[in-house]
């Protein structure tokens, strides 16, 4: 047999090798490969793509020079926009530089805020340096004369950078579908927002209610507007989706409970953000800094009761808790430094649920703590306070001077306590086998429904700076920004039937990061590794190569 000449050996190989590499290509086909499956699309997401039947527009706002961890971010975009670009042609995506106009950066700064494309600044300090860079990361979807915005970045108290950015990348594709969600809405799902009962004041539920308003539409409701015709209220309230009760302070009427227990018969959902206890927070932060703490009852405790829910008249103090910002000394000397402060639990809600998923701490402030009774419904726990927590039952007093005092750990000796949680199921009635207080006619079978409960009644409430409404969840005393806002949001989205964008939500993908402290403490073996070792490699070769061919022509 004829032996094949190695140079024509070597033609065929890279020949066979070109051949099928392009037949690969040719195959319209995607295989992930990876562990944690970061590059396959939900089914949810397939669909609503694939839906699309008009040009859509992608603007990122991630052009230019970026910072590492940036460019991170912009290399896992582009793939998943690829990815839906793929599956329709419609999808078109460009990367904009914001600062390449030679428009001065402050204007272009300003301009954007201005729109609500709100820039980050990233800081990098190498070799003794520090280097600032202006980021914007944003993205605009547009379809015909419609546009939504999407931030990129997902901001969490006390993460690091490289979480941060591995939580933005796991939400990339649920914010993606987020913002085309908003571009198809046709028909809005409705909203009542009680504001009868001393609820939360408008300018307080501002910044909640305004991030709800692209998906959905709200509207104010008056459970004593027919006060001699109820029937009618609840023929009203029934039209809604979904109803909000935020921070009541006055008492609800047999009548008003019915309608409440009715709504939820024939499949309504419900959120409830409920004070327990009343905390005099006015005269805190007056001369004498004392609160009274006492018993409060809105008349909601049976209903909740018969649903297998127990608001307990108690006050939660956590060990882990938000700090508050008091002055010490006096007049030119004084100074603010912020303090520990027990009665506004920090907590992290259950990863588990799509309604926790990726999201920050949620500051409560004066909760109490919920007990959950067997029955027929489904219960899922959404906020727990720490394992060293500490149960206070009122009536009692708080003083302000109880911040600046040496915490004991020893003295939060509690488990656990649940502030927050979500029922799902067949609702029982409340008025079974009693008189209903009006006559109503309504479906004999009950239709399954869901309700969130919250002994924090403050929670959906924003701070206030000369009467403009700050973002839910910031706090403009220490300048943290907690979930508040987020968690919230996501719990409407549930609770009114948008499990399955948020089960996107829950993409759990694991990025692998260099160990910085690791890399400075090595840096000059690493560096002269780097760029000795291919220098060595290369002579070695040469040798190598020299000494074969030495051998091969003595033959």
């Amino acid at each position: 047999m004829k032996k094949l000449n190695p140079r024509n050996a070597l033609i065929l190989c890279v020949l066979s090798i070109a051949l099928l590499m392009k037949g690969i290509s040719a195959v319209d086909k995607q295989w992930d490969l990876t562990k944690d499956k970061r590059y396959t699309l939900a089914e949810n997401t397939l669909k609503i793509v694939g839906q699309l039947n008009q040009p859509l527009t992608i603007e990122i706002l991630l052009g230019g020079d970026l910072p590492q961890n940036y460019q991170r971010l912009r290399t896992e975009l582009t793939v998943v926009l690829d990815q839906l670009k793929h599956i329709n042609a419609f999808i078109q995506y460009d990367f904009v530089d914001p600062f390449a106009e030679e428009t001065p950066p402050e204007k272009i700064i300003e301009d954007l805020y201005r729109y609500g494309l709100n820039p980050e600044i990233e800081i990098d300090q190498e070799n003794q340096s520090t280097a600032q860079t202006v980021v914007v990361p944003w993205l605009i979807l547009t379809m015909e004369n419609k546009s939504s915005r999407v931030c990129l970045l997902q901001k969490n108290l006390g993460d690091t950078a490289e979480i941060r950015m591995e939580q933005s990348i796991q939400q990339l594709e649920y914010n993606i579908l987020d913002g085309i969600h908003k571009l198809f809405l046709q028909k809005k799902k409705r909203i009542a927002v009680i504001k009868s009962h001393a609820t939360s004041d408008d300018a307080k539920l501002l910044s909640f209610l305004q991030g709800l308003q692209p998906y959905y539409n709200l509207a104010p409701f008056n459970l004593k507007a027919f006060p001699a015709a109820p029937e009618k209220t609840l023929e009203n309230l029934n039209r809604f989706d979904l109803v909000i009760v935020s921070n009541p302070k006055e008492v609800f009427s047999i009548e008003e409970k019915y309608i409440f227990d009715q709504y939820t018969q024939q499949g309504g959902n419900s959120l409830f953000l409920i004070n327990p206890v009343a905390v005099a927070q006015d005269s805190l932060f007056v001369l004498q800094g004392d609160a009274v703490v006492y018993p409060v009852n809105n008349e909601l405790d049976e209903l909740f009761f018969k649903y297998g829910v127990r608001l307990n008249k108690n006050l939660i103090t956590d060990l882990y808790s938000a700090p508050i910002v008091l002055a010490q000394g006096e007049n030119a000397s004084s100074e603010y430094k912020p303090y520990p402060w027990v009665y506004h639990p920090l907590i992290k809600p259950t990863s588990a649920h799509p309604i926790g998923s990726a999201i920050g701490n949620v500051q409560h402030r004066f909760t109490s703590s919920i007990d959950t009774l067997k029955g027929t419904l489904k219960k899922t726990a959404l906020l727990t306070s720490s394992d060293r927590s500490k149960r206070k039952n009122p009536p009692f007093l708080i003083a302000l001077k109880e911040a600046t005092q040496p915490l004991k750990p020893s003295m939060f000796d509690e488990n656990g306590m649940l502030t927050a949680v979500l029922l799902e199921g067949v609702f029982p009635s409340l008025f079974e086998n009693r008189i209903a207080p009006f006559s109503w006619v309504s479906d004999k079978e009950s239709k399954p429904a869901k309700m969130a409960i919250f002994s924090d009644g403050n929670l959906a409430e924003n701070q206030l700076n000369n009467g403009e409404a700050l973002e839910l969840g910031y706090d403009k005393w220490t300048n943290n920004l907690y979930g508040n806002k987020a968690f919230l949001h996501n719990t409407v989205h549930y609770l009114i039937g948008e499990e399955e964008r948020l089960n996107l939500r829950s993409k759990d993908i694991q990025l692998a990061f260099l160990d910085k402290t690791l890399l400075a403490d090595n840096r000059k073996r690493l560096q002269y590794t780097a760029f000795l070792l291919p220098l060595i490699l290369l002579g070695l070769s040469g040798v190598f190569l020299y000494v074969r061919r030495k051998q091969h022509f003595r033959q």
